[in-house]
């Protein structure tokens, strides 16, 4: 590197060095050397090796995956730092990277607040929309209410409507914990044909009124699993909305379960949702579980949602240990298929 270039390097604000693959520093202009001082020699030396458990320090990270890996988080006395790379020697012995250093600690400040914020706002929404829906339910069942037939479907659609509200309070919340890394979800025996019935019974009215035949079926073999009803039957039920959703007059939809052996203790529980709907085109497949992507196809139905609902089913699967997957065909139809290993409960 030329002098005059050094010399523009020394004059820029932004933290800048050149590491070798031992975590020894080549190079470092004045703001990395008035940034991080003589401790960065130790903290450069430590991201170059693997700890005891096998994870590979950040300079290791950014060695190794030259291919696909451009820029990294680390801490660093408190703060956090983007580290991007901005120079690698071309061939595959490459011993040097030029790296920069931005100090992103208010930036994840900032988002950590506005992700409890939202949070907190949320969790207060769902009390009075609970009273909302007991009240509703309340004078829908009651044996002494006598409604003509207008004012009764008013107040069934202003139920469907607060369930669908509460559904997308629901995904907030989830969104919220797996941003902030507290999603978890319980270790209770679960028995899935029960949580596939109950999911299609709930939308079965939906369907019905959309002129939409919503099938179930599962093996009578399926066992009691490990895991969480509540998120279960959640991703459960917003798949099958989004089938009805996406799926015109006289389509069917088809929810059916099976016991999948395997080698060694490795059993599992497949469940599928097809349907006979617009299905998806190859660009929205390959992002439909990131948050915040929905499906370019036209919804017959109408109303759009937060864009969170596939990626938070996508992250409770994985939660149990399982993965989705999805294929479709435009103008034909989209299956997605739940894998759940089976942890078998006396």
């Amino acid at each position: 590197m030329t002098d005059f270039a050094l010399s523009l390097l020394d004059n820029l604000e932004l933290p800048i060095a050149i590491l070798t693959d031992k975590g020894e520093i080549d190079y470092r202009n004045l703001a990395f050397a008035k940034t991080f001082g003589d401790d960065a020699e130790l903290w450069v030396a430590k991201a170059a090796k693997t700890n005891v458990s096998g994870e590979r320090g950040w300079l290791q990270l950014l060695f190794s995956a030259r291919d696909r890996s451009e820029s990294i988080e680390a801490e660093f006395q408190s703060r956090t730092y983007r580290i991007s790379r901005v120079h690698f020697d071309n061939d595959d012995s490459a011993t040097k990277v030029g790296l920069t250093f931005d100090d992103v600690t208010r930036q994840r400040e900032m988002e950590q607040a506005k992700s409890d914020f939202t949070s907190m706002i949320v969790h207060d929404l769902r009390g009075p929309l609970s009273g909302i829906q007991g009240t509703l339910e309340f004078v829908l069942s009651s044996q002494e209410t006598r409604l003509d037939p207008m004012h009764e479907e008013l107040l069934l659609e202003a139920s469907r409507e607060s369930e669908r509200m509460m559904g997308l309070i629901n995904e907030l919340l989830d969104f919220s914990k797996i941003e902030s890394g507290n999603f978890e979800v319980e270790r209770d025996p679960v028995h899935l044909a029960g949580i596939l019935r109950r999911s299609v019974k709930s939308l079965q009215s939906v369907a019905s009124r959309d002129e939409v035949h919503l099938l179930t079926a599962h093996g009578s073999d399926l066992p009691m699993i490990h895991g969480s009803a509540e998120k279960l039957t959640q991703a459960v039920i917003n798949l099958v909305s989004n089938s009805v959703k996406f799926t015109p007059q006289k389509g069917v939809i088809a929810v059916g379960a099976k016991l999948l052996r395997g080698d060694a203790d490795n059993d599992s529980i497949v469940v599928t949702i097809t349907d006979t709907g617009v299905g998806m085109s190859p660009e929205d497949l390959s992002r439909i579980f990131e948050k915040y992507k929905q499906s370019k196809s036209k919804s017959v139905r109408g109303g759009a949602g937060t864009g969170l609902g596939l990626y938070i089913v996508k992250q409770v699967i994985e939660a149990h240990g399982g993965s989705v997957t999805v294929s479709s065909l435009q103008g034909v139809g989209t299956s997605m298929v739940l894998k759940l290993p089976l942890r078998r409960v006396a």
